[in-house]
C-alpha cells in the first residue's frame, strides 16, 4: 500500500481513533479490575487460605492486548517515518497482539473455579451467601475479560478497515474471534500459553493438529469452541452496533 496513502488515513482516522476515549475506557476497566482483585483479596483474608491467587495472573494476561491495541494505535497515528520501521511495528505489534488476544475472553472459563473450590459448610451451595461471593468474583473477572476482549479487537478492527475496508475489517473481526475460541480451548483444555507460539511453536502445531483430527477431541472442541465464537461475536456485535447509535 502507497505510504502517502497510509499518512492520509492517518489523518483522516484521528477522530475515529479518538485515543482520549479509549484511555477513559481503560481507566473504567481499571477501576473494575481493581475492585474485582480486592473481592479475592477479601476473600482470602475471609477464609484464611491462598485460594484464587492464579486469578491475578490470569487478569494481568486479559489487559495485555488492549495495551497492545494502544500501542498499535500510537504507532498507527503518531509514528510516521522511517515508513519501514513503522510497518514493521505494525506487523509484530499486530502479531504479538493476536497471540495474546484469547486471554481476555479466556477469563469466561475461570467461572468453573468457585464449584471446584467451594464446598458448603451447611446445605446447598446456592443458599449460601458465601458461594455467590465466589462466584461474584469470577463473573466480574469474566465481564471484564470479555470487555477488555471486545475494547481491542474494536480498535484494531478500526486500523484494518481504514487500511483496507471495512468488509475486510469485518471479515478480520470474525476471524480473530474463531481463532480466539480455538486459542481458548487449547489454553483451557491442552493448558498451551500464549508465550509458548515462540518458546513450543512445534509442539503446539502438533498438538493443535491431533486435536483437530482426533474424533474424540472434536467431540469437545466443536461444541466449546461454537459455544464461545457465538458468545463473542454476539456480544463484540452489540456493543458494536451502538457506535452507529452514535453517529446517527
Amino acid at each position: 500500500m502507497n505510504d502517502s496513502k497510509v499518512g492520509g488515513m492517518q489523518l483522516k482516522g484521528l477522530e475515529e481513533l479518538n485515543i482520549r476515549i479509549k484511555l477513559f475506557l481503560l481507566l473504567l476497566l481499571s477501576a473494575g479490575t481493581v475492585c474485582s482483585l480486592a473481592l479475592g483479596v477479601y476473600l482470602r483474608h475471609h477464609t484464611g487460605e491462598s485460594i484464587y491467587l492464579f486469578l491475578n495472573w490470569d487478569m494481568f494476561l486479559a489487559w495485555v492486548p488492549a495495551g497492545l491495541a494502544l500501542l498499535l494505535d500510537m504507532v498507527f497515528v503518531y509514528f510516521k517515518q522511517p515508513a519501514a520501521v513503522r510497518r514493521l511495528l505494525l506487523i509484530v505489534l499486530g502479531l504479538m497482539w493476536l497471540f495474546f488476544y484469547p486471554n481476555s475472553a479466556y477469563l469466561i472459563t475461570d467461572m468453573l473455579h468457585p464449584f471446584n473450590y467451594y464446598h458448603p459448610v451447611y446445605g446447598s451451595f446456592l443458599i449460601d451467601i458465601e458461594f455467590w461471593y465466589h462466584l461474584f468474583l469470577f463473573f466480574s473477572a469474566a465481564m471484564i475479560g470479555l470487555f477488555l476482549g471486545i475494547y481491542s479487537l474494536y480498535s484494531v478492527q478500526t486500523l484494518v478497515s481504514q487500511a483496507f475496508g471495512r468488509i475486510v475489517g469485518w471479515v478480520f473481526a470474525v476471524g480473530v474471534l474463531l481463532l480466539s475460541s480455538l486459542g481458548i480451548f487449547i489454553g483451557r483444555f491442552i493448558r498451551w500459553n500464549s508465550w509458548d507460539v515462540l518458546s513450543e511453536p512445534l509442539t503446539i502445531l502438533k498438538d493443535t493438529h491431533f486435536i483437530l483430527t482426533n474424533a474424540g477431541q472434536l467431540r469437545l472442541l466443536i461444541p466449546f469452541t461454537s459455544i464461545i465464537f457465538v458468545l463473542t461475536l454476539l456480544t463484540y456485535s452489540f456493543v458494536y452496533s451502538f457506535t452507529y447509535l452514535k453517529r446517527s
